[in-house]
């Protein structure tokens, strides 16, 4: 898994960080930018448990909004009430977790780490009936995952994309030329 140096660059600027780990991009805008990288699971060595990635920083604006409006919380909610949901929401750790291990058999890293990795849910988290924050589910979505929360959000935001006239990520780039 190894990402380019022009990608590099640009995931830096949408992010506001340089990541340290290798990633892939597994969705680009219609403008061409990185919205979802996958990232690997071990950095610096240690256990990373972040999968996917939401680096758009439009997406991360219009979700922050979402999640300012009490999403999470409905979310929680929804996953403690209705039991399709719940499940739904179960086979989308199941899935992310089995994609993981996938991963891990190409990579040579300790029992300790695996186990790490593999014992948590989407994104780290240690109890599945939580949402961490909604732009992780939204990435574990759009990264290829039948996550119920993601596809919610997905359908709850209104504009998915930078308008043409201001394009976030081209700007990014000329700014730091």
């Amino acid at each position: 898994m190894e990402s380019n140096n022009i990608e590099e660059k640009i995931i830096s600027l949408q992010l506001k960080k340089v990541v340290k780990n290798d990633f892939i991009v597994v969705r680009l805008c219609d403008w061409g930018f990185p919205q979802v990288i996958e990232s690997s699971l071990i950095s610096d060595g240690r256990p990373f448990p972040t999968l996917f990635w939401l680096t758009c920083p439009f997406l991360k604006e219009e979700v922050s909004r979402l999640e300012s409006k009490g999403m999470i919380s409905h979310f929680e909610k929804r996953i403690e009430h209705d039991k399709s949901f719940a499940t739904a929401f179960f086979d989308a750790h199941r899935e992310t977790t089995l994609l993981k291990e996938k991963i891990l058999c190409e990579a040579s890293v300790s029992e300790e780490s695996r186990r790490l990795i593999l014992d948590r849910g989407i994104g780290g988290i240690r109890n599945l009936k939580k949402v961490k924050c909604l732009h992780l589910h939204l990435a574990n979505y759009l990264g290829g995952i039948d996550n119920p929360v993601g596809r919610e959000v997905w359908n709850l935001l209104e504009k998915k994309q930078c308008s043409s006239t201001k394009i976030i990520c081209r700007e990014l780039l000329r700014e730091n030329e």
